[in-house]
């Protein structure tokens, strides 16, 4: 229930930038989110996104640092805000085109990604959620 929420509100999101930027009541993404979207599809250490993880989330992970996402071939290669509904800030990433296509099965060239923010505005987890044709 949940994803169809995030799916049907990425989807007026989408509508509404496309309207125009005067549409979107925030045109740019939240600081941290961005860092950690820009970080998840890149294959080299972003500078600042380990303090841009809640201390619950930096917990989870294996490694530290700002090159705790850092892989050589990242699972996105790309990524575009959608907008932000409360403390999740929404994104469109881009499938890398070299992933294995086993990854995704249908194959998809897009995701939604909802980027859950605490108090604070750190990322404090993330979903993916592939669109169903």
């Amino acid at each position: 229930m949940r994803l169809a929420r995030l799916l049907s509100c990425a989807l007026v999101l989408t509508a509404l930038c496309a309207c125009g930027p005067s549409a979107s009541a925030n045109a740019d993404p939240p600081r941290c989110a961005n860092t950690f979207v820009r970080a998840i599809t890149s294959s080299e250490p972003t500078p600042g996104v380990w303090e841009c993880l809640s201390t619950s989330y930096q917990s989870r992970l294996q490694g530290e640092g700002d090159a705790v996402f850092a892989l050589d071939v990242p699972l996105w290669s790309n990524y575009r805000y959608l907008g932000q509904d409360r403390n999740i800030a929404l994104f469109e990433l881009t499938v890398n085109g070299r992933v294995e296509a086993s990854v995704y099965n249908p194959p998809v060239t897009h995701v939604i990604m909802a980027v859950y923010l605490d108090g604070s505005g750190h990322v404090d987890h993330a979903k993916a959620a592939t669109p169903t044709t």
